[in-house]
C-alpha cells in the first residue's frame, strides 16, 4: 500500500507538472503569441495557441480557434491561387481581432486558476459570489440613501460618528463597483448596458463616474475590450461639451490605450469609425493635443523628481543652520520662503548658494504643469487608504471619511486650500489630509499660508496665459495623469500592472495618433520639451520629423538637431547638421564654436583651432574663445603660442581659475617654477579649486625639491578624491612623464603612492 501510495505521488508530480503550466509559463506564451499577431505571422499564433490549449483544455476556445484558423487557410489559398477577393482586407482585420481576443480570454481564464495576481484573486471572488454590476449598484444605492437621509437631519442633532460612518459605507459601495468593473473580463452584455447606464444617466452621482473611468482603464489595460474602449469613445463624444471632469478623464483613457494597442485598433473598424468621426471635431483636436502633452510631461516626472531631489535638497541643507534659523518663524519651526523678500542679505546669501535659481526653476516647471511633488507625496502613499487601489482615482471631496476624521469644525480653511489646490492631483490631495492631522496647529497655520499664496500664484498665471476652456481641460489633463503616474510608480502591488509611462511605446509611432501628432505645433512643442529636458535622443526624432513634414527647410531645427547629437556623443553627425545651419547663418558664433568642439571632442585639433579663430575673427576679446584657441594649440604642444592666448584670456577675466590653471601648467611645462607657482597659490586658494590643482601643485614642489610641501599637496588632491587611492595613482600616473621631464627621477616618482599612505 505503501509503494503504491508513493507511485501515485511521483506519477502525479511528474505529470501534472508537464502538463500545468505555471504563471510564468502562460504570461510568456500570451506575450509571444500577442507578438506574433502584432507581426502577422499568424500560423505560428495559431501553432502557439494550439499548444497552450493542449496543457489546459478549454473545448469552446479551441472550437473557436480551429474555425479561425480554416478561414485563415482558405484566405491564403485564394491568394495563393491569385484571386482577388475584395473583403481579404476586411477578413484579415476580423482574423487577427478575433485570434488576439481568443488568446486573451483563454490567458484570462487559465491565469484565474494558477495566478496569485490581484486582478484574478477579485475576479474569483466576484465570480464566485455570483453578483453582478446592477446587483452591487443598487447595494450601493441603498447606502446613498442612507446618507442622504440622514443629511436632512438638523445639524445640531447630527453625529458626528455616525456621519463619518454612512459616508465610510458609500465608500466601501463605491470600491465594490470600482472592483468589479475594472476586473471584469469578458465583460458581459448585460454589465455593459448597465455600466453604460450608470455612466450616461444623470441620476448617477459624478463622483461614481469619475471613478468608473480608470476602472474600465484598467480593466482594458489588462485585457483588451473593443467594447468598453468604445463606451470611452461614447462618453467623450457625449460629454465633450457639457462635463469638461468626465470628458477629459475619458479621452486620458482613451489616448493610453489607442497608445498601449496602437497594432490592434488599427484593425479595428468601429474605432476607426469613432476616430474619424471626432476628428473633425475642434474641440477633440485640442483635447488630443493636450493629452499627448501631458503624457510627455507625466514620462518626464523622474528627472523633475530628482531635480528636486539631487539638486534643489543637497542647495537647502548647504546652507548654514544659522541662517536657517533667521528664516524660521517666531516660536516655530516651518520655514516661511516669502519672508525672504523683507530681507535683501538672506536674498544674497541664497542666490550666492544657488538656491534661488533651483527655485525659480522649479517654478517655472511648476506653473507650466510639471510634476514637481512626486517625490514630496511618494513617501506619504504608505497609508493604509491606498492600500486599496479604487482610493488612488477617487475625485477629492472635503466629505469623505478621511477627511471628514482628519479635521475638527475649526480646520474649514485647510479643507478649503485642499480642495480647491489646483497644483495637487485627487491622490495628493488625501496624502495630505492623511499626514497634516499629526501637525500641530502653529506649523499647520504656517503651512496653509503657503499653500494658499502658492494656489492663488498658479491660478492667476494660468487665467493669464489660456483660454478658460484649454485651462480647465489642461488642468483636468494634468492631475488625471499625476493619479495615474502615482498609482503605477508607487502602489505596492505596481509589478502587477502594465505602466503605460515606463517609456516603453514613443507615440511618434502610434499610427491612430498620426493625425494629431503629425501637425507643425504638435511636433515642435514635444521636440523642444525633449530638447529642453535634455532627453535628447528622443528630442531627435520628434526634430527630425518635424523636419521632414515641414514645407520648407528651418535652419533652427538643424542646428537643435545637431546640439543634441553633439550631447549624445556623437559628433560627426552634429557637425553635418551645424553645416546645414551655417549654409543659412555662416557668421553665427555659437553655431562655429560648437563646429569647434565637436571636432576638439573627435581628436581633429587642427579643424577645430581652424573654427575657433574664424570665431575669434567675429569676437576677438571672447574669453572662452580665447581659452578654447590656448587649449588647441596646448594639444599641438605649441606652448608659448597657447600661453600667448591663456594671458589674453586672464587680462580679459583676470583671475579666473579657468585661465590661471593651464598658465600654471605651462608654465610647469616651459621649467619657469617660480612664476608657475604664483599662479598656482592664486589657484589652490580659489573657491574652484579642485584635486587635480592639488596634484599639479604637488608636481611643482617636487620640481623644486619641496618634497614635504609635494606631499601636503597630493594628500590634499587625495582628500578631494575621497581617499580615492586607485583614481589618485590613475591621475599621477598620466602626469609621471611631466615630472621625469621636470627632472624628478623615475625611483623618486614611483615612491610617491607609499609616502602618502606612510605616517611620516
Amino acid at each position: 500500500m505503501a509503494r503504491l501510495l508513493i507511485f501515485y505521488y511521483i506519477f502525479a508530480n511528474y505529470y501534472f507538472k508537464k502538463i500545468f503550466m505555471t504563471e510564468s509559463e502562460i504570461t510568456t506564451d500570451r506575450t509571444k503569441i500577442i507578438s506574433l499577431i502584432k507581426n502577422t505571422r499568424l500560423l505560428e499564433a495559431f501553432s502557439s495557441l494550439k499548444k497552450m490549449l493542449i496543457s489546459y483544455p478549454d473545448w469552446e476556445i479551441e472550437e473557436k480557434v480551429d474555425k479561425l484558423q480554416t478561414s485563415y487557410k482558405y484566405m491564403l489559398q485564394y491568394m495563393a491561387n491569385g484571386i482577388n477577393d475584395p473583403q481579404k482586407e476586411s477578413i484579415l482585420d476580423n482574423i487577427i481581432l478575433s485570434l488576439f481576443s481568443l488568446t486573451d480570454r483563454y490567458a484570462a481564464n487559465v491565469l484565474a486558476t494558477c495566478s496569485r495576481k490581484q486582478f484574478f484573486a477579485v475576479r474569483n471572488d466576484f465570480k464566485n459570489s455570483g453578483k453582478n454590476l446592477y446587483a452591487m449598484f443598487k447595494a450601493y444605492d441603498t447606502e446613498l440613501n442612507n446618507l442622504n437621509l440622514y443629511e436632512e437631519v438638523a445639524e445640531e442633532e447630527k453625529d458626528k460618528y455616525k456621519t463619518i460612518d454612512l459616508h465610510r459605507r458609500v465608500e466601501v459601495a463605491e470600491r465594490n463597483l470600482f472592483n468589479y468593473v475594472w476586473t471584469a473580463f469578458p465583460m458581459e452584455g448585460n454589465d455593459v448596458a448597465t455600466l453604460k447606464e450608470l455612466l450616461f444617466s444623470n441620476d448617477t452621482q459624478p463622483q461614481l463616474k469619475k471613478l468608473l473611468i480608470p476602472a474600465i482603464y484598467l480593466n482594458t489595460n489588462t485585457f483588451y475590450q473593443e467594447r468598453l474602449l468604445s463606451l470611452l469613445f461614447e462618453l467623450y463624444s457625449n460629454t465633450s461639451q457639457t462635463d469638461a471632469e468626465l470628458s477629459v478623464r475619458a479621452l486620458c483613457c482613451i489616448f493610453l490605450l489607442l497608445n498601449k494597442y496602437d497594432y490592434i485598433v488599427g484593425r479595428s473598424k468601429h474605432i476607426k469609425e469613432w476616430l474619424a468621426t471626432l476628428n473633425d471635431n475642434e474641440t477633440f483636436a485640442d483635447d488630443m493635443k493636450i493629452m499627448i502633452f501631458q503624457f510627455v510631461r507625466s514620462c518626464d516626472t523622474d528627472r523633475l523628481t530628482k531635480l528636486v531631489q539631487n539638486e534643489l535638497m543637497p542647495k537647502i541643507m548647504k546652507i548654514s543652520p544659522d541662517i536657517i534659523n533667521k528664516f524660521k518663524n517666531k516660536g516655530s519651526n516651518v520655514i516661511d520662503i516669502s519672508d525672504l523678500e523683507a530681507n535683501p542679505e538672506w536674498e544674497d546669501i541664497l542666490n550666492k548658494s544657488g538656491f534661488s535659481q533651483k527655485i525659480k526653476e522649479l517654478n517655472e516647471i511648476q506653473m507650466e504643469g510639471g510634476d514637481v511633488f512626486m517625490g514630496t507625496f511618494s513617501h506619504l502613499k504608505s497609508f493604509p487608504f491606498f492600500y486599496d487601489i479604487a482610493n488612488w482615482f477617487i475625485p477629492f471631496s472635503d466629505k469623505h471619511s478621511v477627511v471628514l476624521g482628519a479635521f475638527n469644525e475649526n480646520n474649514a480653511l485647510i479643507q478649503k486650500i485642499i480642495t480647491n489646490a489646483r497644483f495637487l492631483c485627487d491622490s495628493d490631495k488625501y496624502s495630505f489630509c492623511l499626514s497634516v492631522g499629526s501637525i500641530p496647529q502653529m506649523q499647520r497655520d504656517s503651512m496653509i499660508s503657503q499653500f494658499d499664496s502658492q494656489n492663488e500664484a498658479i491660478e492667476e498665471l494660468q487665467k493669464n496665459s489660456l483660454p478658460d476652456n484649454g485651462i480647465l481641460h489642461k488642468q483636468i489633463a494634468n492631475n488625471f495623469m499625476q493619479d495615474l503616474y502615482r498609482f503605477f510608480k508607487l502602489y505596492n502591488r505596481r509589478t502587477q500592472f502594465e505602466d503605460p509611462f515606463d517609456g516603453s511605446n514613443l507615440i511618434l509611432d502610434t499610427s491612430s495618433l498620426k493625425d494629431f501628432i503629425d501637425k507643425q505645433e504638435t511636433l515642435s512643442l514635444i521636440g523642444e520639451y525633449y530638447f529642453k529636458s535634455k532627453h535628447y535622443e528622443i528630442a531627435i526624432k520628434y526634430l527630425n520629423h518635424l523636419s521632414e513634414i515641414s514645407e520648407e527647410f528651418k535652419p533652427e531645427i538643424a542646428q537643435k538637431i545637431g546640439f543634441c547629437y553633439q550631447n549624445i556623443g556623437k559628433f560627426q553627425i552634429a557637425i553635418d547638421y551645424y553645416l546645414k545651419y551655417s549654409l543659412f547663418k555662416s557668421d553665427n558664433l555659437w553655431n562655429i564654436k560648437h563646429i569647434a568642439s565637436c571636432y576638439r571632442s573627435m581628436g581633429e585639433t587642427g579643424k577645430a583651432l581652424e573654427y575657433y579663430q574664424k570665431a575669434e575673427s567675429l569676437k576677438p576679446d571672447n574669453v572662452s574663445t580665447c581659452l578654447n584657441i590656448g587649449h588647441c594649440l596646448l594639444e599641438q604642444n605649441k606652448i608659448d603660442e597657447a600661453l600667448k592666448y591663456y594671458f589674453k584670456a586672464d587680462y580679459l577675466d583676470n583671475n579666473n581659475a579657468k585661465s590661471v590653471r593651464p598658465i600654471a601648467w605651462c608654465l610647469f611645462i616651459q621649467k619657469n617654477f617660480k612664476q608657475s607657482e604664483e599662479y598656482y597659490e592664486k589657484l589652490i586658494h580659489a573657491a574652484s579649486n579642485n584635486p587635480e590643482d592639488f596634484m599639479n601643485y604637488g608636481h611643482l614642489k617636487m620640481a623644486v625639491h619641496d618634497v614635504q610641501g609635494a606631499i601636503a599637496c597630493y594628500r590634499k588632491s587625495l582628500e578631494l578624491l575621497n581617499n580615492d587611492l586607485e583614481r589618485f595613482v590613475s591621475n599621477f600616473e598620466a602626469d609621471k612623464k611631466y615630472l621625469i621631464e621636470a627632472g624628478i627621477s623615475d625611483q623618486d616618482a614611483n615612491l610617491i603612492p607609499d609616502l602618502l599612505q606612510s605616517n611620516l
